[in-house]
């Protein structure tokens, strides 16, 4: 099983779910799809201090990582619910730095397990998830608004998207 080199699954977990579950976390991870758990690694490794969830350390941040299947927040069918998403907020660099860095160099670390993305107008962190999508065909998904890098693939915003702001309930 695979546990994350750089983050408490404090961090990737709601609070609810982390109190009934502290005294195994290991069996927590077992929420999260592979590929994102060493995505998230990938990214820690190369820009630096990564916030996904901060509630743990008194931050409003609950569920920008794993959320349950009757969770409000976000889209119905989200990426999050099946443990392929996750919102990362930087400590080093800005959210739209990466999402620049993805697209010059899609197929690297720790870019090449990355199938969707969300870029918002005034978007802070950087959403991606490992959902099932065509990238092979297609690219990086890039879902919303703002700005595109010119290596991946858009689409409009629909139902199944959220348009929010991150941190105040409506993150997909």
């Amino acid at each position: 099983m695979y546990t994350t080199r750089h983050f408490d699954i404090a961090e990737l977990v709601p609070p609810d779910l982390h109190r009934q579950w502290h005294h195994a976390p290991e069996r927590l991870f077992m929420l999260f799809d592979i590929t994102a758990l060493r995505t998230l690694d990938a990214l820690r490794d190369r820009y630096g201090p990564i916030v996904v969830n901060n509630w743990h350390a008194g931050g409003s941040f609950r569920l920008s990582g794993w959320r349950p299947w009757d969770c409000a927040e976000g889209a119905a069918l989200s990426q999050h619910k099946t443990g392929r998403a996750f919102d990362c907020k930087f400590t080093r660099v800005h959210a739209e730095e990466v999402r620049e860095d993805l697209a010059r160099t899609p197929d690297t670390a720790p870019f090449m397990d990355i199938r969707r993305v969300e870029s918002f107008g005034g978007m802070q962190w950087f959403h991606f998830d490992t959902g099932n999508h065509a990238r092979e065909q297609a690219g990086v998904l890039v879902v919303g608004r703002g700005a595109t890098p010119k290596a991946t693939r858009r689409t409009k915003t629909s139902n199944a998207t959220d348009t929010g702001r991150h941190g105040q309930g409506r993150n997909a």
